[in-house]
């Protein structure tokens, strides 16, 4: 029903990496992210989920190819590809609502860390400049968000139609 998407850098949101060693132990580094919001209606007449737990609604971003090759320019790898933050220091999140009933909306986000704004050894991956994040924003719809249970994809959406 509704998508849209940000650069943020905010601990709410995003939590924060606690520096585990050295002079700044204990100090937090605030990530800077690409954050979607989804509102998604269940139109069905079934209830959208599955009895087991950790196996209802999920959401992940499908890049097109130009969205993925500004990902690998901006950032240094695809950052829809969970095996690539592999000794980045930063991560990915998600919120989700595993079960809409029908005629039901839920909000979803999805949030990529794109690194953080000083250096630590522990977390090598820093932001890049205003005009490459802009630049990762302007691309972030070049993509499908894909809707899925347990595994089964139950619906596709082409961002790049939607509007931020």
């Amino acid at each position: 029903m509704d998508a849209k998407v940000d650069i943020v850098k905010d601990k709410d949101l995003l939590g924060a990496i606690v520096i585990t060693e050295g002079e700044r132990k204990g100090d937090e580094l605030i990530p800077t992210a690409l954050f979607y919001e989804f509102t998604i209606k269940n139109t069905g007449n079934k209830t959208a989920d599955i009895e087991e737990v950790d196996k209802g609604i999920e959401l992940k971003i499908e890049p097109k190819d130009k969205l993925k090759a500004v990902s690998e320019d901006v950032i240094g790898f695809n950052i829809y590809d969970p095996e690539d933050y592999n000794g980045s220091g930063v991560g990915f999140g998600h919120s989700f609502l595993p079960v809409l009933n029908p005629d039901q909306k839920g909000e979803y986000t999805l949030n990529y860390d794109l690194g953080v704004s000083e250096e630590n050894s522990q977390v090598p991956l820093l932001v890049p400049s205003k005009e490459k994040l802009a630049k990762l924003k302007e691309y972030a719809f070049d993509a499908f968000l894909v809707v899925t249970i347990d595994n089964q994809e139950i619906a596709r959406f082409d961002l790049s139609k939607l509007k931020n």
